[in-house]
């Protein structure tokens, strides 16, 4: 018989060879964990796990985790006042809802926190909207560049952000670079002059929360790279997770666009 039973990320990684050896569909182990506990990948999918382990994975409770958040962030936001918090956040009101644009794209959240737009909508994007209407910033923009570890918390998660979100950009902007130049406007994004770099783009993936992509060309001495900055305000409108967050949300959508090129 089984039991079902949770567990936190953590407690799956210790059960897992830590190798990070790439053979599963991750590239490391606990990103492995992490699907593993959103019931993405199997246990099994390891090629080195111990029969142990796989015995006691295999009694874990998938539970939808979006799903459960975005409840309570629904039932969050709608005990808010739109209209108070609408300039802060650089939201506009359409009647009772508010009109959020989010790398490019305009989405409606009603009074109850329901989420509309024209086109395709996933849960990530109605985590990371209803987030930030709750999170209710305020203040100006400062104009002033910093990197994620400057900003509050962002030191102990600057080499995650630099993995997850620099690291595949820099890729795609070294493979895919007429690609990523041709879709990044209708993401929000335009080229920008930016002194000491190869390409600069602005990228306004909310309306506080703008950043500033670098990017520097493969030399026959140095290798490519890639960095993203945020104005130095960008955590009072969003954590720092939710940054990652955010912009795991636009390589997700770069690797799905090459993904279905690469199927015609």
């Amino acid at each position: 018989m089984l039991y079902y039973f949770f567990m936190n990320p953590v407690e799956i990684y210790k059960l897992l060879p830590k190798t990070n050896c790439g053979e599963c569909p991750q590239k490391t182990c606990m990103a492995f964990a992490l699907s593993v506990l959103k019931g993405e990948v199997s246990a099994e999918q390891c090629p080195y796990l111990s029969e142990e382990a796989k015995e006691i994975l295999s009694g874990i409770e998938i539970k939808d985790w979006k799903a459960e958040l975005i409840e309570k962030l629904k039932a969050e936001v709608a005990g808010l006042d739109y209209k108070s918090i609408t300039p802060g956040i650089g939201a506009e009101l359409k009647g009772n809802s508010i009109s959020i644009r989010c790398f490019g794209t305009e989405y409606i959240i009603s009074p109850e926190g329901e989420i509309t737009t024209e086109g395709h909508i996933n849960p990530w994007i109605k985590i990371l909207l209803l987030h930030y209407v709750r999170t209710a910033g305020k203040g100006q923009l400062s104009g002033r560049w910093v990197n994620l570890s400057e900003l509050k918390s962002g030191m102990v998660k600057a080499s995650s952000f630099h993995r997850d979100c620099e690291e595949p950009l820099r890729e795609f902007f070294d493979n895919h670079h007429t690609l990523v130049a041709n879709m990044l406007p209708a993401l929000g994004g335009e080229r920008t002059h930016q002194e000491g770099c190869d390409e600069a783009w602005l990228v306004r993936a909310l309306p506080k929360v703008p950043a500033l992509i670098l990017y520097w060309k493969r030399t026959d001495d140095e290798p490519s790279s890639l960095k993203i900055l945020f104005d130095s305000t960008a955590d009072r409108f969003l954590d720092v997770e939710s940054l990652i967050f955010l912009f795991e949300g636009l390589v997700n959508i770069l690797e799905h666009t090459v993904a279905r090129m690469g199927k015609h």
